[in-house]
This record gives structure tokens, C-alpha cells and sequence, in this order.
């Protein structure tokens, strides 16, 4: 598991018994997330390079469209990389039809 590697790699508490695979990567994926470790975060939130991976690219986009974008939602960690995927897919998937105020309304949700 690659969320494995990257906490050895950059001193991040190993995995716990008592926590699951889903909610270690969602750990380590946050952590790295708050390094500044973007590529590294959705690697180990999705458990697959980037190279392999159109899910760890768009949550890449959405990071970098958030920070092309000023936008800051106040949340770190986990949420951060949360935030990241849903810009990501709406990068990805714009809705011409869309009307400014649904598309504030999206912006607001993620």
C-alpha cells in the first residue's frame, strides 16, 4: 500500500491495529496533503501512482485549479484532499448550462 511507503518514508505514524486500510490512507493522504505533498497525498488516498491513475490526476487539477483560483475553503488534512477531488471532477466536467449561482451553490457543498 502506497500510503505505507510514504509514512515511512516521511516519518507519519505507522498504521494502527485497530484502523482500517480506508482511514489510514485518509490519514496519511491529509498529512501529506498539509507537507505540501500533493502528487504524494492523492497517491496514497487513491493507492496508485499518478501515472496509472485518472483519479489521483483530477484531484492533482483540483488542487492546482483551487491555488490558480485563490480559493481557500479554511480546511486542511483530509478535508483538504476531499475538496481537492470534488474541484477536480468539476474541472473535468464543467456544465456550460450551469448558472453562476448553481455553480457557487457546487463550490459551496464541496
Amino acid at each position: 500500500m502506497l500510503a505505507t511507503e510514504y509514512a515511512k518514508y516521511y516519518g507519519i505514524k505507522e498504521q494502527q491495529p485497530d484502523e482500517s486500510d480506508d482511514t489510514f490512507r485518509h490519514r496519511v493522504a491529509g498529512e501529506l496533503r498539509d507537507m505540501g505533498k500533493l502528487v504524494e497525498a492523492h497517491e496514497a488516498q487513491r493507492d496508485e501512482r499518478i501515472e496509472q491513475s485518472d483519479d489521483v490526476m483530477s484531484g492533482v487539477m483540483g488542487a492546482v485549479a483551487q491555488a490558480l483560483q485563490g480559493v481557500d475553503y479554511g480546511v486542511t488534512g483530509e478535508q483538504q484532499v476531499g475538496c481537492d477531488i470534488a474541484a477536480g471532477g468539476i474541472v473535468q466536467n464543467p456544465q456550460p448550462e450551469m448558472s453562476v449561482e448553481m455553480a457557487l451553490l457546487a463550490m459551496m457543498l464541496t
